[in-house]
């Protein structure tokens, strides 16, 4: 059958438009980090795999370079001192407003490195802020730095009895479905920036990403992105968030979801033991006392 005049006029806008869009698309796509960006880097994990336990700090929303979040290490750091500390998790805006520039940007020093006294691995991904800059540095930075670790803008970790998922938020579905590859660690956690669920200003995720989360077999789902601490026992899985670590406080005018145990809009941090059978989640203030406790069993 020839095609009519109309017919040839329509297929050849479409064409058109597709190649007009196809840059915005590939750019968004680039601006949300979507690509499986990665290096290979050799480091020594300091937690054995086959660790019976193993206890973490976690920490989001840190990269103001402000009193605030100094005074949020120190207290961190004694904790770490009196309980211990295997690794810390940072859970995106590491660097706030911007991002970085390059993997020579001074804020690493002024914000890390100088930041932070432990000598244990940091476990990082990306925040909404961290895309503003160049996010590729920020994976680029762990062939250089011996603690900072973010091998890729999704990548996995065994640290004892848990597998840690570390994603990328920003880019949600593509990421969520990581969380359905094979996993035969006890205890399933996920590191991102953005809550699935939360009382905080800016809330959590969509119906689909929450049921997609709650069938993935998560059992913590750890973030920031709310400058807040903030505890939530849904159905399927914990929501930590813990995005006190020094980026200035935001107040929420939502009400506490049915799901919060816990919501306190302020400075801090949580500390967590692991074993096989059982999770202990701590949380403290600024001044490193501690303010909120919930465990999780096998």
């Amino acid at each position: 059958m020839p095609v009519t005049r109309a017919e040839g006029i329509a297929v050849f806008l479409f064409f058109v438009f597709v190649l007009l869009l196809r840059r915005p698309v590939k750019r968004l796509w680039d601006e949300r980090a979507c690509p499986s960006y990665g290096i290979d880097i050799e480091k020594k994990l300091v937690v054995d795999p086959e660790s019976s336990e193993v206890r973490m700090l976690i920490l989001s929303d840190v990269g103001s370079g402000s009193v605030d979040q100094k005074q949020v290490a120190e207290a961190a750091e004694k904790t770490c001192k009196e309980n211990g500390c295997d690794l810390v998790l940072m859970g995106g805006d590491n660097f706030i407003q911007q991002g970085v520039s390059c993997v020579d940007d001074e804020q690493w020093e002024t914000k890390f490195e100088n930041m932070y006294d432990l000598n244990v691995p940091f476990f990082a991904v990306l925040g909404n802020h961290d895309l503003k800059g160049n996010w590729r540095a920020q994976i680029d930075y762990s062939g250089l730095s011996e603690r900072w670790n973010m091998p890729a803008t999704n990548y996995d970790i065994k640290v004892g009895p848990v597998l840690i998922r570390a994603i990328n938020t920003t880019c949600t579905i593509k990421s969520l479905w990581r969380l359905f590859k094979k996993n035969s660690s006890p205890w399933q956690f996920v590191l991102g920036h953005h809550p699935v669920i939360s009382s905080g200003r800016h809330g959590g995720m969509t119906w689909l990403e929450r049921k997609l989360v709650g069938l993935s077999g998560t059992d913590v789902f750890i973030s920031g992105h709310n400058h807040a601490l903030e505890h939530l026992e849904h159905s399927e899985f914990d929501q930590i968030v813990a995005g006190g670590g020094g980026s200035p406080i935001e107040y929420s005018t939502r009400k506490p979801l049915p799901e919060t145990r816990y919501f306190r809009e302020d400075f801090g941090y949580v500390w967590a033991h692991i074993t096989s059978r059982k999770a202990d989640f701590y949380y403290y203030d600024i001044s490193g006392k501690e303010r909120y406790y919930f465990t999780k069993e096998k």
